[in-house]
């Protein structure tokens, strides 16, 4: 099994998503423990904003690359870029998210093709960008960003075409992960749950202006805390990646949640062994 060898002092981390939120922290965590630092966004002020924060707070290397990851090319002039800077890419931590907020019957085309592009692509952009030097050498960790809405998909109304798109994400990190391993490269899935950060706000509205997300009423009540800052996720996500945990659970007050949803996973099975009986 791959060990957890990549948080280290000099190596060097690429963080998608990175100006802000989970990711920001998730950088600023990893600068913490020395590493160099590839910072990524969509662009624009904020990105070389945060950038000098973290040099100024850890004192560390950092480059800021702007990058769409539903762009291959980009994804791929991205990895060049992080090799030109610092060689070998030790931990990638794809982590790129939007949402759409609106009913099934109200997206457009384009707006699947930004969710899934994002959400979707881009993680899979980033594993075909890093995961075949990873293998080459035998060392290098990937981190997928997730949603705890991939175990419980019907628990959020109006946030479908983001929930499909990670349920993609889930299933990626589970069978690369199970191909990895034989190469000595770590794989690890966040699955965070309600967090402060700005993907809310940002949220393209379906219908505009008018298109919401709603919670499904009958289902179990999450338990305390519900939100937690950015920073208590990224703490959560490096231990994990110490541990070399497969699944890195932030909240676990969504447990309930996620039992319901299971069981009634498990109760279709119960009447299939009718048939059998």
């Amino acid at each position: 099994m791959a060990q957890t060898r990549d948080i280290a002092r000099g190596r060097t981390a690429v963080i998608t998503g990175g100006s802000r939120g989970i990711g920001f922290e998730l950088a600023r965590a990893l600068a913490g423990e020395g590493m160099n630092i590839v910072l990524s966004s969509r662009g624009g002020p904020d990105l070389e904003e945060s950038a000098e924060r973290l040099r100024r707070e850890t004192g560390v290397k950092v480059v800021a690359v702007a990058c769409d990851v539903s762009q291959r090319a980009q994804v791929q002039a991205l990895a060049e870029a992080a090799r030109a800077a610092f060689g070998e890419v030790d931990l990638v931590c794809a982590n790129a998210g939007v949402t759409t907020s609106g009913l099934f019957e109200h997206h457009q085309p384009e707006d699947w093709d930004w969710a899934i592009g994002i959400n979707l692509l881009g993680a899979t952009h980033c594993v075909e960008a890093f995961y075949p030097a990873m293998v080459a050498r035998g060392s290098g960790t990937i981190l997928l960003t997730g949603s705890q809405t991939t175990l419980v998909p019907d628990w959020v109304l109006g946030h479908g075409p983001y929930v499909a798109a990670k349920a993609g994400v889930f299933a990626l990190a589970f069978g690369l992960r199970a191909e990895a391993e034989r190469h000595g490269v770590n794989v690890s899935l966040l699955l965070p749950a309600a967090t402060e950060t700005t993907i809310a706000e940002t949220a393209r509205l379906v219908p505009p202006e008018t298109g919401r997300m709603e919670v499904r009423e009958g289902l179990p009540t999450p338990n305390a805390p519900f939100f937690l800052s950015p920073a208590e996720v990224a703490a959560r996500a490096l231990d994990g990646l110490r541990r070399n945990a497969p699944l890195i659970a932030t909240h676990a007050g969504m447990r309930p949640l996620v039992q319901d949803y299971f069981d009634r996973i498990l109760a279709a099975y119960g009447d299939a062994e009718a048939f059998t009986a």
